[in-house]
């Protein structure tokens, strides 16, 4: 008698129903087939790198030449980051993305012990300690934590399931998780990433189907921490009265630069505010060099591969083939944007600045690799590839009992639960 093939893997316990979607995106496509990646994220990710590439180099040139002796000396690091960060995006984005799930706790506890080495031997510029030295080249773990605390989130709640609705077994877990990385990076002095992963988590949770209720709470909970850790620190405190005089020196000479830009700029490499006059116009103030060079084209031309690129991912949630691909789609882009956002309303003087570079553009290996490896995720999940052996598989072990081996026919399963009759036992002779 012929074997009966192996019925195909299914999800885990998780995502066995058909209408487990969350309540913020009705999935679509949990039963269809491996497909190319996306090509229009790939295209927003690579044109923003790419344009961050020039502006880097335009921006940066001045500074390198008088500190470092060079003038492509950033266009040649950036560029080293940029050839390893497609390298990583592409190889990211052929595996199953499901490993991520199966490998959440690990990589948020090695997440976590960098945050700690950090703190213990990290490089302190500029009043906070955020870098890790090696050799040539400073790493942030902070940039690393985010893309892995949404990992972790995203496994999490897709366990939990229902019970996210729960305010001990499904809300308190995640929060107390988040709440502890924010800590480690608070301590490192970065209040605006802090705000970041706080922001990130309560936008899963809610997508998560959590109460609002919890939300608000956990919102008006933390307002008065962060207001404590503006006031308490000179700095920022610092920082806030400029912004509430309206004499900030650095977002005046960026308003500056934006406004001598006009329509369609200066013309590239023609920008004058970065000869000295706008510090940090390589990292986190890059976009007033783009205002300054490329006018109000460029800034359009970048907010609208920005936004791109957040819808797209918010897409690929929405059709992603599971509940973790959906949370962690959404988290990822919801990284994005709130950077984004963040890093322009700074530059633009609607809120107090914050030490956030604007992804793909900004000057930084850390922020360039781990945005890349987010874009590698996002098309994984876009690829909606077939398990893999080492991903999670505790339906694949679940179903493999009742389906018939070598050993067996491929008859119809054997009930459970039935007792047989006991039989009588012969009387004696």
């Amino acid at each position: 008698m012929s074997e009966a093939p192996l019925a195909p893997p299914v999800a885990d316990r998780d995502d066995e129903s058909p209408d487990d979607a969350s309540p913020i995106f009705e999935r679509r496509g949990s039963a269809a087939r491996p497909q190319p990646m996306d090509p229009w994220l790939f295209f927003a990710a690579i044109a923003l790198s790419c344009l961050g590439l020039v502006m880097v180099y335009s921006a940066g040139a001045w500074f390198g030449h008088e500190v470092f002796h060079s003038w492509e000396y950033f266009l040649e690091r950036q560029a080293a980051f940029l050839v390893v960060g497609v390298v990583l995006m592409l190889g990211i984005s052929r595996i199953d993305y499901r490993l991520l799930r199966r490998f959440a706790p690990q990589l948020m506890l090695a997440a976590l012990a960098m945050l700690l080495v950090v703190l213990v031997v990290g490089q302190e510029i500029n009043g906070a300690r955020r870098w890790i030295r090696v050799g040539p080249v400073g790493l942030q773990p902070s940039e690393l934590a985010k893309i892995t605390l949404a990992i972790f989130l995203a496994a999490t709640l897709a366990r939990q399931g229902e019970r996210v609705r729960m305010f001990k077994r499904g809300f308190m877990p995640v929060v107390a998780v988040a709440g502890f990385t924010m800590l480690m990076v608070l301590l490192e002095k970065d209040l605006g990433t802090t705000i970041l992963l706080g922001s990130l988590t309560l936008i899963m949770l809610f997508t998560a189907g959590t109460r609002l209720s919890y939300v608000v709470a956990a919102v008006m909970l933390a307002a008065p921490i962060v207001w404590q850790q503006i006031i308490g620190v000179d700095y920022r405190r610092g920082r806030l009265e400029e912004f509430m005089a309206g004499d900030g020196y650095q977002v005046h000479q960026a308003l500056i630069s934006i406004g001598s830009g006009g329509p369609f700029g200066l013309g590239l490499g023609h920008g004058r505010q970065k000869l000295g006059f706008l510090p940090e116009n390589h990292t986190d103030f890059i976009l007033a060099t783009i205002g300054e060079e490329l006018g109000l084209l460029g800034i359009a031309i970048v907010l609208m591969l920005v936004a791109l690129l957040v819808w797209r991912g918010l897409l690929i949630a929405r059709q992603a083939s599971d509940r973790f691909g959906t949370y962690l789609a959404t988290g990822l882009s919801a990284l994005f944007g709130l950077q984004a956002l963040v890093n322009m309303a700074v530059v633009l003087e609607v809120v107090p600045a914050k030490g956030i570079t604007l992804p793909f553009l900004s000057y930084g290996g850390s922020s360039l690799l781990a945005s890349m490896a987010a874009v590698g995720i996002l098309l994984s999940i876009s690829r909606r590839p077939a398990p893999w052996r080492w991903s999670d598989q505790r339906g694949r072990r679940r179903e493999s009992t009742h389906a018939p081996g070598p050993r067996h026919s491929a008859g119809p399963p054997r009930p459970r639960n039935i007792r047989r009759p006991v039989e009588a036992s012969p009387s004696p002779a």
